[in-house]
């Protein structure tokens, strides 16, 4: 540089300091690229999917373009059953999980599948939350490499028939469709279970093969239920409270910290949102359909609710803790903390 003015050597100096600058920024402005598995279909379609992605969405929108997140709907990406393997392998980012797709590496989770526990949106999705910082449901994500991101969730099934039913007793031999734990619990009260595919259970319904069916009134609003069963009983067998938005640990540390801070705290709010979305939705549908004399509503007496919880505990909640047990996990405190969980949020919900 001998021979030049230091002013020019100053505004050489003050160039290279710029170009690295704004090569570093440049860098720095790129957005963070996700993607998000999800094994139901789009949002403008579904509205289980609409509701359980909301987070995620909105924390995007909010992330002002630095956080891009490309979605794979009705399972394009992962199947719904492998969706553990895809998250833990880093093939997805983020994906909807459900624990009863993958028992035996998430098992501890799958207390939210038993019947009679869990039944409302917002209570189910409050208790998972709590129940997820347990240093042993920490153990069984980090065991797969993901991290628990949100709430993932439906509500209670209840009893659709095609001829009145307002007790136990009067469902006793008849062919309800039910499949899994509900179907074992249902046939001990009497019931004979029916397994039918989704699409098929209308017709079957309608032609007599079977006489009713278990469903929440979203899903029987969705397949016309009320036009061959429009009587429901509201029997809660319970919902599907072991699933959740789940994220791979690496894809996490990708994302800046004040939006990871976004998806925090926004969790609870994400669960209200969803609730009213897809619980209000059922349940306005219900109320449409009974105020237009289309569906006739009945509600459980105490000693049926009673009775129908006694024989979930006895024949299923109680094998659920032996399972575990002998794999050396703790089931019993696990089971007792989800029902403490589910009962807590249910006397707290702003949506008595």
């Amino acid at each position: 540089m001998k021979g030049l003015k230091p002013w020019f050597t100053a505004l050489v100096v003050l160039g290279l300091l710029w170009s690295v600058s704004s090569a570093q920024a440049a860098q720095g402005d790129k957005p963070v690229i996700l993607k998000f598995s999800v094994w139901t279909p789009s949002p403008n379609v579904n509205m289980f999917s609409n509701a359980n992605s909301w987070l995620v969405r909105e924390v995007e929108k909010r992330s002002k373009g630095r956080l891009k997140i490309e979605y794979y709907w009705a399972g394009s990406l992962v199947p719904a059953k492998k969706t553990v393997d895809g998250l833990k392998s880093g093939i997805a980012d983020l994906a909807f999980v459900n624990a009863d797709y993958a028992p035996g590496k998430l098992p501890l989770t799958t207390v939210g599948s038993l019947p009679a526990i869990s039944h409302d949106y917002y209570t189910s999705a409050m208790a998972l939350k709590d129940l997820m910082q347990l240093p042993e449901m920490q153990a069984e994500l980090d065991a797969n490499n993901i991290m628990y991101l949100s709430h993932l969730t439906n509500i209670s099934l209840g009893i659709w028939t095609k001829e009145p039913a307002r007790s136990i007793a009067d469902l006793k031999g008849r062919k309800i469709v039910v499949v899994g734990d509900r179907a074992r619990v249902m046939q001990a009260l009497g019931v004979t279970p029916v397994s039918i595919i989704s699409t098929e259970i209308y017709p079957a319904m309608e032609k007599g093969t079977a006489d009713g069916g278990a469903a929440n009134p979203g899903y029987a609003g969705d397949y016309k239920w009320p036009e061959v069963a429009p009587y429901y009983f509201e029997l809660l067998l319970g919902n599907t409270g072991d699933m959740f938005i789940g994220i791979n640990k690496n894809s996490w540390k990708k994302i800046p910290a004040d939006i990871q801070k976004m998806f925090i705290d926004l969790r609870e709010e994400a669960i209200k949102v969803g609730h009213e979305m897809y619980q209000g939705n059922a349940e306005s549908n219900l109320k449409t359909w009974v105020a237009k004399k289309i569906v006739t509503h009945t509600k459980p007496s105490a000693a049926d609710v009673a009775l129908l919880e006694k024989t979930a505990s006895d024949l299923i909640w109680k094998n659920w803790v032996e399972k575990m047990e002998k794999r050396g996990l703790p089931g019993k405190k696990v089971l007792a903390k989800w029902i403490e969980l589910n009962k807590k949020y249910a006397a707290q919900s702003p949506f008595k």
